[in-house]
């Protein structure tokens, strides 16, 4: 049997999601400061990425062309924690909640759950950006500019591209 209640697995998740709170705000600094512009989407479009230094922070600005028509693209800073940094960052919220690796997996098990999968997901429902998994690292990718929101944005003007 497992001594987790529902709502300390919503804390847990909430800690780890906290614990990454200087990363998203470092990328929200950056993002702020990006110059975005037909110059920068040009660098891009030829180099595939750029790597941008924040503070203590390094990011990689990296555009993503669409598959469409009209070459569209988006433009997203990227930031990369290896699985190692992650789990360990579990594991303090864990051992600060007073549970352990086997309440954690017990109650995943009860319940269809998955640790990783719930904090990736409200990683981006806090801070708008996509986290995803691989066998080495957690990859968040935070949206800076999509060309398929242009249309909507008349603040732009026709010479910023």
């Amino acid at each position: 049997m497992y001594n987790l209640t529902y709502d300390q697995w919503m804390a847990l998740i909430d800690g780890v999601v906290n614990a990454h709170a200087p990363l998203f705000q470092a990328m929200r600094a950056a993002a702020d400061g990006i110059c975005l512009g037909k110059n920068l989407a040009d660098e891009l479009k030829l180099e595939g990425q750029k790597e941008l230094n924040v503070g203590d922070w390094t990011f990689l600005l990296a555009l993503d062309p669409h598959d469409d028509v009209i070459g569209g693209f988006a433009i997203s800073l990227l930031a990369e924690e290896s699985l190692d940094d992650f789990d360990a960052a579990k594991e303090l919220v864990a051992e600060a909640g007073g549970f352990t690796w086997s309440d954690i997996r017990n109650f995943e098990a009860e319940h269809g759950l998955n640790l990783d999968d719930e904090i990736l997901e409200m990683v981006e429902t806090e801070y708008g950006v996509l986290a995803e998994a691989d066998d080495q690292a957690i990859l968040f990718d935070m949206v800076v500019f999509d060309s398929q929101d242009t249309d909507n944005n008349c603040g732009l003007g026709s010479n910023s591209w």
